[in-house]
């Protein structure tokens, strides 16, 4: 028999009827066919034939889109992936360095909290502040470990060890105008790379959505246009696939 179709969400379609040996009548045997991929790379792909199908046949007409635009919208969408992943890739380097960076500067206030021991004794903690050092909750004392707090930290740290004469230390003026030079560039960097991936993924997710909007529609509309063979009309626009 000729296979029956019933949308089901405009994204899957149940597939044909098998007839019963038992009987020879029919019963349901149906399995989904996901007709719009949820994953960007596989909805790109889809998207892509779908729209390359439409521009042959001007006929097939969206009265709210055209298919020029909507090849600008496809167009879009994967140059806003393609970034982000890019993006994403920069950061994870990004990320890296400032760890390292990080690790420098607990090393060096850990120096540091030595030299104000060796020089204040029993009021070194007193003089923690100066530093940028910070008293937790537990009573402890740390350079803070939040990377927006620690940026404005730095510089205090700079300035109180030329103040205390720490300057020409193994960790005095020199490592820290290092530690903040490189500090500072890790963190605008990576900053500046989040602040990029946020706004490729704001825009790659507004394409997605009309991007599927579009879909649901061409669906309807080779579904209008080719109710006896639009099984095989979707399979030439790239839609019907088991495999996503």
């Amino acid at each position: 028999m000729v296979a029956t179709f019933k949308l089901k969400n405009m994204k899957t379609k149940q597939l044909a009827a098998d007839a019963t040996p038992a009987t020879g009548g029919e019963t349901p045997n149906t399995k989904k066919v996901q007709l719009i991929p949820t994953k960007d790379a596989d909805l790109a792909t889809v998207a892509k034939a779908a729209d390359d199908k439409w521009a042959t046949i001007p006929t097939l007409i969206l009265l709210w889109i055209t298919e020029p635009a909507f090849k600008a919208l496809v167009i879009s969408f994967t140059s806003n992936r393609t970034a982000r992943l890019a993006a994403g890739g920069s950061r994870e380097a990004q990320t890296y360095t400032l760890k390292d960076v990080n690790k420098q500067i607990d090393a060096g206030v850990k120096e540091v909290k030595a030299y104000l021991r060796k020089k204040f004794k029993q009021a070194d903690t007193a003089q923690y502040a100066r530093y940028g050092i910070e008293k937790t909750g537990t009573g402890t004392y740390l350079f803070p470990k939040d990377n927006d707090k620690r940026l404005e930290a730095i510089p205090l740290m700079q300035a109180a060890i030329i103040a205390d004469g720490f300057g020409a230390e193994e960790f005095g003026t020199t490592f820290w105008t290092g530690v903040n030079t490189n500090f500072t560039a890790a963190y605008t960097a990576t900053t500046s790379t989040t602040k990029n991936i946020s706004k490729k993924v704001a825009g790659k997710d507004a394409d997605k959505a009309q991007i599927i909007k579009v879909l649901k529609s061409l669906i309807k509309l080779i579904e209008a246009n080719y109710p006896d063979t639009s099984d095989a009309e979707l399979r030439n626009w790239g839609f019907i696939k088991q495999n996503y």
